[in-house]
């Protein structure tokens, strides 16, 4: 029988599906969150005692908790106090959800052995950290790296949830400007493979990229959920640079006005309903990150884009839950 896994973030859009996953399987686990529900562990990464009481008995680690938008403490100093815990308590598995952030911005055909040279901003970077505090943690804890693409799904903040309220919006046909390659994996094939590592007869290690079952364009995608959820025809176009620049100010006061205790609610949403410059040039940006070395553990993403979509579109129908 698989043995106690940890999950640490369990109350975020992945470790909760990570917790549901393992237990569907059989899994015996351990939810750690930083505000727990009734009933549910207190777990701070960034607090050695609070891991190290939490520690004893687990088999596996899954380490999913990523902090603040800019925050990066919990991905560095958080990931190095949990593997520093999980080597004294002798766990034999750790698995450390990283990003496709770390590669930058590529293109091309991406696969683990790229080099690593500028990771995209301040998250990026971070990651790269906790990678290497990973590879540093030696042979006697396994750990397998996952570098997960864009994740998408019900909950999905950033992938999921921001592109439905634009659309709602009236948002505009991307066509030609959303040629690029929109590298997607649903949440529960991310929470699958994770399942897969954690209870194999023997454990994984190494560095995965973790990519969905096909790669659409952002055009597609877009179109497919717009389809999907009703949304009204869209009208207008991307942002020129005016607008792009107008966005990068109004961030900029947004977070100003936030730190005070002020909030500006034409402001944000104006950011909100705004595609950033990075967005604007991935729509454009042809990219496609391999998988070969995940499917040869024996794991394949299994949700196409259309059931992506449509399990987005029953959320949506149900009240976003």
């Amino acid at each position: 029988m698989t043995g106690t896994v940890l999950v640490t973030g369990a109350g975020g859009f992945v470790g909760q599906r990570v917790v549901a996953a393992l237990e569907a399987a059989g899994v015996p686990v351990v939810a750690g969150y930083r505000r727990p529900p009734p009933g549910g562990t207190a777990l701070n990464v960034l607090e050695p005692k609070a891991l190290a009481v939490t520690m004893p008995g687990v088999e596996t680690v899954v380490h999913t908790a990523v902090g603040g938008p800019r925050d990066t403490r919990v991905i560095v100093d958080g990931t190095r106090n949990t593997l520093a815990a999980a080597q004294a308590a002798g766990v034999k598995r750790f698995v450390q959800i990283s990003s496709v952030a770390v590669y930058g911005d590529v293109t091309g055909t991406i696969d683990e052995d790229a080099p690593i040279e500028q990771p995209h901003g301040g998250y990026g970077a971070a990651k790269v950290a906790a990678e290497l505090a990973c590879r540093q943690a030696g042979d006697a804890l396994g750990v397998a790296i996952l570098r997960p693409t864009l994740i998408y799904g019900p909950r999905s903040a950033a992938w999921t949830t921001a592109y439905l309220d634009r659309l709602h919006d009236g948002w505009p046909v991307l066509g030609a400007a959303g040629r690029g390659d929109a590298n997607l994996v649903h949440v529960d094939d991310l929470a699958g493979f994770i399942t897969h590592l954690a209870t194999s007869a023997t454990p994984i290690a190494g560095t995965f990229n973790v990519n969905g079952a096909d790669i659409p364009t952002w055009h597609a995608y877009l179109e497919a959920l717009r389809d999907a959820v009703q949304a009204p025809a869209g009208t207008g176009a991307l942002p020129g640079t005016a607008t792009l620049a107008a966005r990068k100010l109004a961030k900029a006061i947004g977070a100003v006005a936030g730190r005070a205790g002020v909030a500006l609610d034409p402001l944000e949403r104006f950011v909100a309903r705004t595609p950033s410059h990075d967005e604007v040039a991935r729509f454009r940006t042809s990219v496609r990150y391999t998988i070969d070395r995940m499917r040869a553990t024996g794991f394949t993403p299994r949700i196409s884009l259309a059931e992506g979509v449509a399990d987005i579109a029953a959320w949506e129908r149900a009240g976003r839950p």
